[in-house]
């Protein structure tokens, strides 16, 4: 018999019902806030406390929620979704590798050199030379814009 290699588990987490074993305390806690709300209530359907409806709801709930970010999604991809409708983009960038493309337009980037042909300042590091070139082209478009709408409200008087 051929000896063959084998991949240690040892670091997959541990799942039951497609939950994993870190967010089991999670549905407990869940479901124990599903069975205690209803409880001073007191009420009845078809002569079952209402709690033990809201119990199996909110567990069933729960499960299917813990197995919905899990299966099919990247680790840690609902920290990342929260942060990213919370925080503003530029405080919480894109996923390196994730959907959002990363800014690499050349003709924005690259400043134009004499014979025409984009390259890149030589005298500048990569990134001074880009943040020049968007300063300048905003200048520009700053003073155009001003010298448009300034000899239309000089024509308007």
């Amino acid at each position: 018999m051929r000896v063959r290699p084998v991949r240690p588990n040892i670091y997959l987490p541990v799942v039951r019902f497609g939950v994993a074993d870190s967010d089991w305390f999670s549905v407990l806690l869940i479901s124990c806030a599903g069975y205690l709300v209803p409880v001073p209530l007191g009420l009845t359907v078809l002569y079952v406390p209402l709690q033990m409806w809201t119990w199996l709801l909110v567990t069933a709930g729960s499960i299917a929620f813990f197995n919905y970010i899990r299966i099919g999604r990247r680790a840690n991809w609902l920290n990342h979704k929260i942060k990213s409708l919370v925080l503003h983009h530029r405080q919480y960038r894109a996923i390196p590798n994730g959907r959002k493309n990363s800014f690499n337009r050349t003709w924005l980037i690259d400043a134009p050199s004499r014979d025409g042909a984009f390259e890149a300042d030589r005298f500048l590091p990569a990134r001074n030379a880009r943040i020049v070139f968007l300063l300048e082209h905003n200048n520009r478009f700053q003073e155009a814009y001003y010298e448009r709408w300034n000899t239309v409200l000089l024509t308007t008087n």
